[in-house]
C-alpha cells in the first residue's frame, strides 16, 4: 500500500523548490532557496577590513554617502556570484528577500526612514521582470517597517554594463543618468539606498547625489555584496 507522503512528495517537489540553489544538496526544513552550509560559507564583510575602509573613505570624500552597511564579500567564482548571478537572470526573487531580511537586521538599530532600490534601466527591468535591488529592499522592509519608494528616483538614460568599466569610466558612464521624481518624498528624510552588489561606488553615489540636491537629510548606502579591491564585480 503507497502512503499518503510518497504520493504527495512529487507534488510538493514540483510546488518548492528542495535543492540548494547553489550546491544542489536537498534542503532541510525550514531552508529556504539555499543550504545553511552555503550561507555560513559566505565571506562577511568587517568594519576593520581594508576593502570596507577604503569604500567608506570614498564615501566621505563624496560628501553625499553617510553611512555604509554591507554584508558579504563578492568573490568571483564563489558562492555570492552564484547567488547574484541566479538573482538577476534566472528570477530567484525570494533569494534577494531574504538577503534584505540578513541586512535588515544588521541595520535595525539606525535611523531610517524610507528605502529607495537603485532603479534599472526600464528596457532591462522588463527583460528581468524584476529589479533585484528593490526584492533586496522589500526584505529590508519587512524588518525595520518603513516603506520602500521603488519610483522616488529614475533613470533618465541607457547606461552601458559597468561590469569591464573602471572606477572613472564608471563614474563617466553614470554621470546625470538618474533624477528624483518625488521631492516631497525624500526632503528632510534618513535613505537607506540599498544596491545589490557594490563594486567602485559610483552607481550608489551618483543616485545620493540627487538625493541630496532634493534635500535628503541623511543618505545610508546599503548592499547585499561588496567586490574586494583589485576585483571587478
Amino acid at each position: 500500500m503507497i502512503s499518503y507522503p510518497s504520493i504527495l512528495q512529487p507534488i510538493h517537489d514540483f510546488l518548492f523548490v528542495t535543492e540548494c540553489l547553489h550546491c544542489g544538496v536537498r534542503l532541510n526544513n525550514g531552508e529556504q532557496r539555499v543550504c545553511n552550509n552555503c550561507w555560513n560559507a559566505l565571506s562577511i564583510v568587517r568594519e576593520n577590513d581594508y576593502t570596507f575602509k577604503v569604500l567608506i573613505d570614498r564615501f566621505r570624500e563624496g560628501r553625499v554617502i553617510d553611512d555604509f552597511v554591507t554584508l558579504f564579500y563578492f568573490e568571483k567564482g564563489k558562492l555570492l556570484q552564484t547567488l547574484a548571478h541566479s538573482l538577476k537572470y534566472e528570477e530567484v526573487a525570494t533569494f534577494g528577500f531574504e538577503l534584505g531580511v540578513r541586512l535588515g537586521k544588521k541595520i535595525s538599530n539606525k535611523t531610517i526612514e524610507c528605502i529607495i532600490p537603485v532603479p534599472l534601466n526600464k528596457r532591462k527591468e522588463r527583460e528581468r521582470g524584476y529589479n533585484q535591488s528593490e526584492w533586496i529592499a522589500k526584505g529590508i522592509a519587512s524588518v525595520i517597517t518603513v516603506p520602500v519608494l521603488s519610483n522616488a528616483v529614475r533613470r533618465t538614460r541607457y547606461t552601458v554594463t559597468q561590469t569591464h568599466l573602471n572606477a572613472e569610466e564608471r563614474k563617466k558612464n553614470i554621470a546625470d543618468a538618474f533624477e528624483v521624481t518625488n521631492a516631497d518624498a525624500v526632503s528632510r528624510k534618513n535613505i537607506l539606498l540599498v544596491d545589490d552588489i557594490i563594486t567602485t561606488g559610483s552607481t550608489i553615489q551618483e543616485i545620493a547625489r540627487v538625493l541630496k540636491n532634493a534635500k535628503a537629510a541623511r543618505v545610508i548606502a546599503g548592499s547585499a555584496g561588496l567586490a574586494k579591491l583589485g576585483e571587478d564585480a
